[in-house]
Parts: C-alpha cells; sequence; structure tokens
C-alpha cells in the first residue's frame, strides 16, 4: 500500500541541488528552535533525522528529499500537557523553519496518513508512548533566475485615520 500522500495538491516538483543537508547543520538549527514555549519546561519533543545514505527508508512514504527530520512527541497520559506539548512542537517546527529559511535551507512539512500507522512509525524508532508530530522533507534548491527589478516604482500615500 502507498501511503504517500497523493492528488494534485500532494505533489510537489523540487529541484534540489546536490548540496547535502548536515545533521550538524541541522542539530544548530535545532539547539535555537527549541525556545518555544512550553509550561514546566517539558520539552517533549524528540528528532529523527535521516540524511544521506539513510533517506531510503522514507521511499514510498514521503516525496524523495536530500533529508528529513520527523518530530516525535511524548504522549502524556493527562489531556491537558498532550495539547500543551502538541501545540509546543508545532511552535519548535515553525521557528525550525524560519531559521532554515534564514540558511538557505528549505523545509516542507508534511503529515501523510502513514504517520498514524503504528506499524511505520515504529520501523523509524518512534515509542509506545510517542506519536509523530510531522515530517520535514528537506534540502538546498537549485538557484532560480530572479526577476529583473522594476525600473521605477511610484510613492504610495496613505493615511491613518
Amino acid at each position: 500500500m502507498n501511503h504517500a500522500k497523493t492528488g494534485s495538491c500532494g505533489v510537489h516538483s523540487l529541484k534540489y541541488s546536490d548540496k547535502s543537508v548536515s545533521e550538524n547543520h541541522v542539530l544548530d538549527l535545532l539547539n535555537v528552535a527549541v525556545w518555544a514555549p512550553n509550561d514546566g519546561l517539558r520539552e517533549p519533543w524528540r528528532f529523527i533525522f535521516m540524511g544521506p545514505g539513510s533517506t531510503d527508508i522514507m521511499r514510498g512514504l514521503q516525496e524523495q528529499a536530500p533529508a528529513y527530520l520527523v518530530l516525535v512527541v511524548k504522549e502524556e497520559h493527562d489531556l491537558h500537557k498532550r495539547e500543551e506539548d502538541f501545540a509546543a512542537t508545532c511552535c519548535l517546527m515553525q521557528n525550525f523553519r524560519l531559521l532554515a529559511r534564514e540558511n538557505n535551507l528549505h523545509v516542507r512539512m508534511t503529515m501523510n496518513d502513514w504517520i498514524y500507522d503504528r506499524t511505520c512509525a515504529g520501523r523509524l524508532g518512534v515509542q509506545k508512548d510517542e506519536r509523530i508530530v510531522a515530517v520535514l522533507e528537506m534540502g538546498y534548491l537549485e538557484p532560480t533566475v530572479e526577476p529583473a527589478a522594476a525600473g521605477h516604482m511610484p510613492d504610495l500615500t496613505f493615511e491613518l485615520l
């Protein structure tokens, strides 16, 4: 069974460059991104990185990318803490995406159906008391041609009421 998301919304055609995504670079970004709000400083997240030489495990589950980062959160028994932890992990993910963008690293967040399949998740090392929040597909994009700058920009004025 192919668990990859299909259809016009799920297919993308990015051209990644040959530049590899290093584990150390991802770790540097994560060390800043973890400054996400979380009550009690629980830091309930864990990360599974797949880089050069280890991305084949994602074949048939995800679009092909040079690297993947699987965001995993511990499932608390307390529903309130569980929701807080999920929200904090999503904040961390957005921090990571913004930091990556500053470093010209393209990150595409996905939440395909297979992340809810315990067998698939278990193959990646997700524990019984954890769940996958999202999978980040990462890579450096091929440079694109920038459009020519506009000649003269009109002066715009506005007033605040």
